[in-house]
């Protein structure tokens, strides 16, 4: 089938289409910085938008990498300190840490990681590896690929235990010697219950062997990681850009995906019960490869996958749920080579957008208004005890019966899984024609294994550890970049038409309701009180939207028949 129907938001009063950045090797991260339920998006260095709901975005400004020394980059997202908000650990250079402080904005935290801002380093990644619920952080350096003026350094590893004090961690090749270490990526690709460590180190153009390492606490309880010699993916030499071990083909084990640069082709190797073969897919191909970014975009029960390139327009791979893959031509395109890409469900309608980033011509953001929107869905998110309240590592087992075939599908929750920056943290399924959830499991961090009944398809879910399922509702939100906002909205008469009261006075100001694609449904004179006739409108989320002089306010407007 088809896969038309992305829609690309080009109104210039978002702020996400107007922002400007230079350079092009630069990574993004959705992330709920403000706890609202509803994602935000970071673009690296130092762009953070809040979403006000809808997709209605705010740019906010902060303290995150506010004299970024070199255009490469990227960030992972996690709550280093366990306080119950999300942290930023910025791969820039300098390096840094930002902690949360839960009203909306930040605190440089660099200092207290011994050297980090020293660094220039070129991508990062949070992971929970020793059980304690608190999170290690990886910074690595990419060795010739940094302004002349930073000095060469090894990566730096910092590591946590039972509370917020990292201290590096040394005696691995990565923290002692020099390559071009370019992003790493911590995911628990055996299943045994820690995470494992992927350094793609792509020498930009030649072949090289990247650096996998095998987590040994489960093993040995131990912390300390093995690197990997034997495995296919190990063993033969690549130009690693970025490592993803997703279930392509839901037989219950991690496949991966490994995109290399121009030294070698782009890699997908098959798991079979532990045994890693490599296949021919439509993208293993010489062709400059960075991100490759997962999730099931159209909703049918398995994952499809979004490449990017620094050479061609970023490619969209539908999964016929085999694990065969097929360009959908004609449905994401950017104008130019683009490098990084994250995807998460921006306006909480049930199914994946996207935003695709690097130089300025090729940076895009994409509405999923595909065939997903016809098809089941469910959400959830994970808050740990035990296991820190990121849930770093956490597997989440979904079984849903489609098309008449029981089903099982694979989630794990992550801080690295794109080209320097990572989707929405919340776990995402497609049911396609599933009215329910036959089973879901969820193995958390600490060890613990929580399993429930049926439970409702087009649901939004959140699981506090050892709790039971409860709706995650997104927060009213604040919809003013002023104190003192400009208007207010009421509907009326089941929502035959919307009661706008203005609360400032403003001669000069104007108003205008619009779709969040920017289509203009109808404008006016900000006076007084009026109503405005919604008509046949109906399941959509509308956007109001005024300005007076420097001014300016848009709120969103959920039309819920």
């Amino acid at each position: 089938m088809g896969q038309g129907g992305w829609t690309m938001i080009t109104d210039a009063s978002n702020p996400i289409v107007a922002f400007t950045s230079n350079g092009l090797y630069k990574g993004a991260a959705w992330v709920d910085y403000d706890n609202d339920n509803d994602i935000d998006l970071f673009a690296a260095p130092n762009f953070l938008f809040r979403n006000d709901g809808g997709g209605a975005f705010i740019q906010v400004t902060s303290v995150i990498g506010t004299a970024p020394l070199q255009f490469p980059g990227g960030s992972s997202w996690a709550d280093a300190d366990n306080d119950g908000d999300m942290d930023c650990a910025l791969a820039q250079y300098p390096s840094g840490l930002y902690l949360n402080n839960g009203d909306g904005s930040f605190t440089d935290a660099t200092t207290a990681l011994d050297s980090l801002s020293e660094l220039a380093s070129w991508g990062c990644a949070f992971g929970e590896t020793n059980g304690d619920g608190y999170p290690e952080v990886l910074y690595v350096h990419a060795t010739g690929f940094h302004p002349a003026g930073a000095a060469q350094r090894p990566c730096r590893f910092y590591r946590s235990d039972g509370t917020f004090a990292p201290e590096p961690v040394r005696g691995y090749d990565f923290t002692e010697s020099l390559a071009p270490y370019t992003v790493p990526y911590w995911s628990d690709y055996d299943l045994d219950g820690d995470m494992d460590l992927f350094i793609a180190s792509g020498p930009g153009g030649s072949p090289g062997y990247d650096h996998c390492y095998r987590n040994m606490r489960i093993e040995l309880g131990e912390d300390t990681l093995i690197e990997m010699t034997t495995e296919a993916f190990a063993s033969v030499q690549q130009d690693g850009q970025c490592y993803n071990f997703i279930d392509a083909d839901n037989d219950g084990d991690l496949d991966l995906c490994l995109t290399n640069y121009a030294g070698a082709a782009s890699r997908f190797y098959r798991n079979n019960s532990g045994i890693y073969s490599p296949e021919s897919t439509p993208w293993t191909t010489g062709l400059p490869r960075l991100a490759n970014c997962w999730g099931d975009y159209d909703n049918d029960g398995d994952l499809d996958v979004v490449i990017t390139s620094d050479y061609a327009s970023v490619r969209y791979y539908s999964n016929d749920g085999t694990g065969t893959f097929t360009h959908e031509a004609g449905s994401i395109s950017t104008a130019n080579g683009s490098t990084g890409c994250a995807n998460g469900d921006m306006d909480n309608d049930g199914d994946l957008d996207l935003f695709v980033y690097g130089s300025n011509a090729s940076k895009a953001l994409f509405r999923n208004d595909t065939v997903a929107g016809n098809r089941s869905w469910y959400s959830l998110k994970l808050v740990g005890t035990a296991s820190g309240t990121t849930a770093l590592g956490g597997l989440v087992r979904l079984k849903a019966t489609i098309n008449g075939v029981p089903r099982w599908q694979i989630r794990e929750v992550n801080a690295q899984n794109s080209f320097q920056g990572h989707n929405d943290l919340r776990a995402h399924f497609g049911l396609g024609d599933a009215t329910s959830i036959d089973s879901l499991e969820v193995r958390w961090p600490s060890g613990l294994v929580q399993s429930f009944g049926i439970l409702a398809a087009n649901a939004r879910h959140t699981i506090v550890e050892g709790d039971a399922p409860t709706t995650a509702v997104p927060e009213a939100p604040n919809t003013t970049l002023d104190e003192e906002q400009l208007f207010t909205v009421q509907m009326e008469s089941a929502n035959d038409f919307m009661l706008v009261t203005t609360t400032a006075e403003c001669p000069s100001g104007t108003w205008t309701l619009h779709r969040t694609n920017g289509q203009v449904l109808t404008t006016g004179r900000l006076s007084g009180s009026f109503k405005i006739p919604l008509g046949n409108l109906s399941n959509e989320v509308l956007l109001m939207s005024a300005g007076c002089g420097e001014r300016k306010q848009t709120t969103p407007v959920p039309l819920i028949n």
